[in-house]
């Protein structure tokens, strides 16, 4: 894809990110938890993107593979998620490598 047209949709997203997150705001609080789910899960692949991931991988996954490579990061990484998430193990029942 060209610098220009991602520059076009860089524009896009900056446009429709306020109206996303209000909209999950509402579907959290009063509509669909399934869809404020799947829009938490978009937000958090754009974070793993951000750090350089793979498209479509969250940053738990990630971080649960990394895991099990046994790399430093993820050993601290980890258990910060984990317990943002409140749920021990989340980061290795989300990897996608054999355990």
């Amino acid at each position: 894809m060209s610098r220009l047209k991602l520059l076009m949709v860089w524009a896009l997203c900056t446009l429709a990110s306020p109206i996303l997150s209000i909209a999950m705001l509402c579907q959290a609080a009063f509509g669909s938890t399934d869809r404020a789910l799947s829009m938490a899960v978009a937000q958090d692949e754009c974070g793993n993107a951000l750090f350089g991931g793979t498209r479509g991988e969250t940053i738990s996954t990630r971080t649960g593979n990394a895991l099990i490579q046994g790399k430093r990061w993820a050993k601290i990484a980890a258990p910060c998620i984990d317990f943002l998430m409140m749920q021990k193990g989340h980061c290795l029942a989300n990897a996608t490598l054999p355990h």
